[in-house]
């Protein structure tokens, strides 16, 4: 059973805020996907996420912790048009947050284990309008399965 870093009625904030993060960073901002997910994972963002720190869970908004991973200052990028819809992008971020909640792995830990930004939006097509589960299931075969006497 894992030990989650905050009570899940956090949840939801964290998952539209990195939803939001990655969504701006990327589509607003114009950093590469890869890219930016590489500063995320190396930044104290992604740390602070991790271990549960209310402020990044939910008291900074996406557009805020981007900020934050890239060390900007300045005002946000304004968008030509408010999209309703959610971005592939906004997804790929908030099924991460979820993904990262429920299995306590650390960002690093995931993309190191092959689950990458990349691998993530490519899974949009088919999971975006899944239960979360499914996309659980589908992250966790990027994980050696271990023997019970717990080698792998």
């Amino acid at each position: 059973m894992t030990t989650h870093a905050y009570a899940e009625t956090y949840l939801n904030d964290a998952m539209n805020n990195l939803g939001d993060m990655f969504d701006y960073a990327i589509n607003d901002c114009g950093y590469a996907p890869g890219d930016f997910f590489d500063m995320f994972i190396l930044s104290e963002v992604a740390r602070y996420v991790e271990h549960g720190n209310p402020k990044y869970v939910a008291g900074l908004s996406g557009i805020e912790l981007a900020d934050k991973v890239t060390g900007r200052n300045s005002e946000p990028v304004q968008t030509a048009v408010c999209n309703i819809e959610k971005s592939a992008e906004y997804w790929a971020g908030w099924a991460l947050a979820y993904y990262q909640w429920i299995t306590g792995k650390s960002f690093i830990e995931i993309k190191n284990k092959g689950l990458t930004f990349q691998k993530i939006l490519s899974l949009y097509p088919t999971l975006h309008e899944a239960d979360l589960s499914k996309f659980v299931q589908v992250a966790e075969e990027y994980y050696p399965q271990q023997d019970p006497a717990g080698s792998v």
